[in-house]
């Protein structure tokens, strides 16, 4: 059976936004979501998720990143109308502080429940929260070429993005204890390679075979073709504490995916490392955040996250110029200096002792729409 792949002749982008639903009173996370969903009654730009206290925002088909600041703009102040008379705070983080998944509710869906039945223990702990962002390709064999290259920065991303350093109420040690929770699924983690878009096609069509999912839908790797889209669908990242770090971070991925598609198209040399080499970068990045290091060639040498984000970005100017989100360059080299949520986090803890506090400096931040760095 063929993946019909809804080609994308413009570059587009969109974005998906998991979001905490928080009591305000007791800082936990709280089973919000169908009473929000009631709410707005049939629409699809806000979203159930796995738990009861997750709530994914979509934007729409958009054109340039200053389109998605604005849509998620709007549908952030609807949202708010809703959940603040419930006494519902919303957080952007890939953990919550301290809640604990053996307190949360799946979500009264068959899909959910099927997938739980099925993977138990490593479904039923995914307390986390993600952005993902989508960007058009035109054709599969872009996407597909595209995905495989992307490998190479999908560590950087993590690590700029990192914004789980809790873990049900202790410090993990990480900067992102997301990525390692999700990776425990039978189809997260990083993706597999494919000569052309027939493989991937007959991957697809194995697995859902054999029962080992029921669509594309459940392949979940940290970047993926998605087909019904026509895009690639880039799934790292930890989910981003404000408005503008969402948006900042959409514009790098978007303006990495043209660069990318250029240079192959032109016959350029793409950087490409083996698999297990960006397996250890990954870790790297899930551990150090930009405070690490990655290999970056078969001989071993390594160079800062922060250096070769600089460099990246400096080299991507000229597309974010032509993609009209040359006003992101500030937001973007500024979380690359000062640190993207997860040292914010620790920092708020070691000033109060208090993750009660870490809560309440995420509200604040994503309210204010604006990094609060301490």
């Amino acid at each position: 059976m063929g993946l019909q792949f809804n080609s994308s002749p413009r570059p587009t982008v969109g974005v998906e936004v998991e979001l905490q639903l928080v009591d305000r009173e007791t800082r936990r996370l709280v089973h919000a979501a169908p009473a929000i969903l009631d709410a707005f009654g049939e629409t699809d730009w806000v979203k159930k998720e796995l738990l009861q206290s997750t709530i994914e925002i979509n934007t729409c088909v958009c054109e340039n990143t200053d389109q998605v600041d604005k849509d998620l703009e709007e549908k952030f102040k609807k949202l708010r109308a809703v959940t603040d008379p419930m006494g519902v705070a919303l957080v952007g983080a890939g953990t919550h502080p301290a809640a604990l998944w053996e307190d949360q509710k799946v979500s009264e869906d068959p899909r959910y429940h099927m997938l739980v039945d099925r993977v138990q223990w490593p479904a039923r702990r995914l307390l986390i929260f993600g952005l993902h962002v989508h960007v058009g390709v035109p054709d599969p064999e872009t996407a597909i070429s595209v995905t495989n290259h992307l490998e190479f920065w999908l560590p950087h991303l993590l690590a700029l993005s990192a914004s789980s350093p809790f873990w049900e109420g202790r410090d993990s040690g990480l900067a992102s204890s997301r990525i390692k929770i999700f990776e425990t699924l039978p189809t997260a983690g990083l993706p597999y390679r494919h000569k052309n878009w027939s493989e991937f096609e007959n991957l697809v069509n194995t697995l859902v075979r054999a029962q080992a999912i029921e669509s594309i839908r459940e392949i979940w790797w940290d970047i993926r073709p998605h087909p019904g889209f026509g895009t690639v669908e880039m799934r790292v990242c930890d989910a981003l504490a404000t408005r503008v770090e969402i948006v900042a971070m959409a514009a790098l991925i978007q303006a990495l995916i043209v660069h990318l598609q250029r240079e192959i198209q032109a016959g350029h040399e793409v950087p490409i490392l083996h698999p297990r080499i960006v397996k250890e970068n990954r870790w790297r990045a899930a551990r150090y955040s930009i405070r690490g290091s990655t290999i970056v060639d078969e001989d071993g040498r390594v160079a800062p996250i922060s250096e070769s984000l600089e460099k990246l970005v400096e080299d991507l100017k000229p597309v974010f110029d032509e993609l009209g989100s040359t006003s992101q360059l500030p937001r973007i080299r500024q979380m690359i200096r000062e640190g993207p949520s997860f040292a914010r986090q620790r920092a708020v803890y070691r000033e109060t002792g208090s993750l009660d506090s870490v809560v309440d400096y995420l509200i604040k931040e994503f309210e204010e729409n604006r990094p609060a760095h301490v």
